[in-house]
């Protein structure tokens, strides 16, 4: 068994060695909104602005993120095959977007990226979100660390659909196009007009 666990954590950082997705911005937009790409160091998230102050998403594994419980192994697991999902939200109504506001993110920063979509995109992502945590609020916990409340995810969390690549493809919702592989929280924004 530790020696599957070796191979399988090996492999893992092979496959993640070097990884990082590169966003290319959507060009023309008719009615730009500011919001946030927020790199915590191994995973990310979304801040959204709303009408009144702004929300954070988060995508994450259910024992990770929701109960606290850490280590190894369950690192592993959570990445080797699917376990529970989870999405993370939280509204702050009576705060200001801009500067970035750092008390959104209690569990620390890397790097944050200002990015601009299309209005109605931001919208739409954010019914999409709602919408999930809606359906899902029987299983509604509260973390401390991250702030956030959080809910079961109705995909799975592994390997393939981890906190990253989710983020991506809510990047893509908001009219990105995102290239490489995003497993990692290491985001590169590129011009429209790159190469």
């Amino acid at each position: 068994m530790r020696r599957a666990l070796r191979l399988g954590g090996w492999l893992g950082l092979l496959l993640l060695a070097g990884c990082a997705g590169r966003l290319i911005p959507p060009s023309d937009l008719n009615d730009p909104v500011d919001f946030y790409l927020v790199d915590h160091g191994r995973h990310s998230s979304l801040v959204l602005p709303r009408e009144e102050g702004v929300v954070r998403y988060a995508y994450g594994e259910w024992r990770w993120y929701a109960e606290d419980r850490r280590g190894v192994l369950a690192g592993m697991s959570a990445m080797l095959w699917p376990t529970r999902g989870t999405l993370g939200r939280k509204v702050f109504p009576d705060t200001d977007p801009t500067p970035f506001p750092d008390q959104v993110a209690p569990e620390g920063v890397e790097e944050v990226f200002l990015l601009q979509a299309e209005a109605t995109r931001v919208t739409h992502l954010q019914r999409h979100l709602d919408a999930i945590f809606d359906q899902q609020r029987d299983s509604l916990t509260y973390h401390p660390s991250y702030d956030l409340e959080f809910v079961s995810y109705p995909r799975p969390y592994w390997l393939m659909h981890q906190s990253n690549v989710v983020t991506a493809q809510w990047l893509e919702m908001l009219g990105f196009e995102v290239s490489g592989l995003a497993w990692l929280s290491d985001w590169h924004i590129e011009e429209a007009n790159a190469p």
